[in-house]
């Protein structure tokens, strides 16, 4: 492999520089490393390490060979930000997943025990007893089985809940039902209590949790979202709540971060909003695979967990 000193460049809005830049220094030795927004010499980086886009996009970045998005998801990417020769690839790595899984059971949870419902009595000091469930009487729908998809189907299978999932193509997962297209996306909205959101997002996925498939959901079930704001129509899931057909939801991603004190959504009862933190990125556990990322990128070769820059929104 190339021995040659890397040039990265690092643009976040939640991920400390600082931090990254002492665990670099320790996977890859000697490197050059400047923290954006700006850069005053794009032209001598080679990698971008990036959560937050620059303003004006990569383009300037003239001899860019790899870019590497902070997070799982590379929505926040698009075709015009990069330079058309660049490589894109997604940091997965065990922290986020965990992390996730953690997140997904407790929601779930959350609304298998009544902890919902039990939120609102005590704010109006109301003693109201409701008989507690059993894992096995509640269905969840996963949409998405890709890595963090199919580690949160397995997680909840695990915990015994029936567990369905779907995906764009065909996936086996021992005791997770499979659903593919959209029949089998309406199929599983009408099987389950609650439909639980990691797709990625892209054209196809856009705007997936709209009025369509709440029609298709059981009346009274629950919407969780851990994907991206842009899967919801907002509006959509108001109304479905409005009329009862969705009980409740918890979001942890909104369509404009942070959501404006204004949204309708922070003024339903029945709606738990979180800042976004259902999944991280550990700098000190996945350091040692951007590392790599930044060798294979100086040397030409193929990156882990490569992104197609096709296929990003334009």
């Amino acid at each position: 492999m190339s021995t040659a000193r890397p040039f990265v460049f690092f643009s976040s809005s939640l991920d400390s520089p600082e931090a990254w830049r002492r665990a670099l220094d320790q996977e890859l030795g000697e490197f050059d490393f400047v923290v954006g927004p700006e850069c005053a010499d794009p032209a001598k980086v080679d990698v971008a390490l990036v959560y937050s886009v620059p303003r004006g996009g990569l383009r300037r970045f003239e001899n860019l060979k790899a870019v590497v998005s902070l997070s799982a998801g590379v929505n926040q990417f698009r075709r015009q930000d990069l330079p058309p020769f660049a490589r894109l690839c997604r940091s997965v790595d065990r922290s986020l997943t965990q992390h996730m899984v953690v997140y997904a059971r407790a929601a779930v949870l959350r609304y298998l025990r009544r902890f919902d419902h039990f939120e609102r009595s005590s704010r109006e000091a109301l003693w109201r007893f409701e008989a507690p469930q059993r894992p096995q009487d509640m269905s969840v729908g996963v949409l998405g089985l890709g890595e963090l998809g199919s580690a949160i189907a397995l997680a909840l299978g695990q915990d015994g809940f029936q567990v369905h999932g779907w995906s764009r193509s065909t996936r086996t997962l021992n005791g997770v039902i499979g659903h593919t297209g959209e029949a089998g996306l309406r199929a599983l909205a009408g099987a389950v209590e609650i439909v639980l959101n990691v797709l990625p997002l892209n054209t196809q996925t856009r705007g997936i949790l709209n009025r369509d498939l709440f029609s298709a959901m059981r009346d009274g079930s629950y919407l969780i979202n851990m994907g991206r704001g842009a899967h919801l129509v907002e509006y959509d899931l108001l109304d479905a709540l409005g009329t009862g057909k969705i009980a409740g939801a918890t979001l942890d991603v909104a369509s404009v971060e942070p959501l404006p004190s204004e949204h309708a959504l922070w003024r339903q009862p029945s709606v738990l909003i979180t800042p976004h933190v259902a999944g991280l990125t550990e700098t000190r556990t996945a350091a040692t695979a951007v590392a790599q990322n930044i060798r294979r990128a100086m040397s030409g070769a193929p990156l882990h967990n490569e992104v197609e820059v096709s296929s990003l929104e334009p």
